[in-house]
């Protein structure tokens, strides 16, 4: 690891800010702000009490009691918001400035609490790793993220909400191939970058464990999410599990679920 990023901070911070979303990382959170380490933002009694914030407002929002909704709904949800901040700022960051942030879950910085005043941050935004190829970003973002930041985001979730590590892992892979969409939509001059480094990242058998790309002549229509770089006329993602965001009145199924194969006519358009 370096010091030094060629960026530089600022410029980096500039970038990730510009995508906005889930791509923010600001340089340094503020003194006063409610930022801890992520170890603290994954401790059992924060992350319980985030999940029943979290289950209170998606059951208001369906007009239905939060007792009366699953409980691992919430968990999933926190899970996604958390993982796909994690891909969105690595994959944006080394797409666009060949540089990673120090990732790990040592590294790490967040607020505790759902729409905290720090979504995610690093200690030390000139801590990572020159990443001057897809297949050294791939390589170190499967060591930072895949093998410790998400891994134990995973474990925190299945052990503080009793969630099936399944439906986690299903979750992160499938946030992958979301950010994946989305950086390549507001970055069409880097969809080449950014469609090999997915495909080295969804190649890897951790990540890859959460869902598989199956060709489209398998699928009915409207079933499978589109991944950059791949001709969706030929395959198409299907994750390994399902969030379970169907327990949601008039949700239904993702295009990507693993259930959507078989009740394709229960997927939510659009989604």
């Amino acid at each position: 690891m370096t010091s030094t990023p060629s960026p530089g901070a600022a410029g980096l911070v500039r970038t990730l800010d510009g995508l906005g979303g889930f791509f923010a990382l600001p340089a340094a959170p503020p003194d006063g702000t409610d930022a801890v380490p992520w170890a603290d933002v994954l401790a059992g009694p924060a992350l319980r009490a985030r999940f029943e914030v979290v289950r209170t407002i998606l059951a208001d929002g369906a007009g239905m009691p939060a007792d009366g909704l699953d409980p691992k709904v919430a968990v999933s949800a926190v899970q996604v918001g958390l993982a796909s901040r994690l891909w969105s700022v690595g994959l944006a960051s080394a797409v666009l400035h060949s540089w990673l942030p120090d990732l790990s879950s040592t590294s790490l910085l967040a607020s505790p609490v759902h729409r905290g005043q720090v979504p995610l941050a690093v200690r030390d935004l000139a801590a990572g790793y020159a990443v001057d190829s897809p297949e050294e970003a791939a390589r170190r973002i499967v060591g930072t993220v895949v093998g410790s930041s998400l891994r134990d985001l995973h474990e925190a979730c299945a052990r503080e909400g009793r969630t099936p590590p399944r439906v986690l892992v299903s979750n992160s892979t499938s946030s992958l191939v979301g950010a994946l969409r989305v950086l390549s939509a507001r970055r069409p001059e880097h969809a080449g970058r950014v469609a090999e480094l997915g495909n080295l990242l969804l190649a890897d058998p951790a990540v890859r464990a959460g869902g598989d790309l199956v060709p489209a002549a398998d699928l009915p229509p409207g079933v499978g999410t589109t991944v950059p770089g791949v001709d969706p006329a030929e395959q198409a993602f299907v994750r390994s599990g399902c969030c379970v965001f169907y327990h949601l009145p008039e949700h239904g199924l993702c295009p990507d679920c693993v259930l959507a194969p078989v009740h394709p006519g229960r997927v939510t358009e659009a989604h």
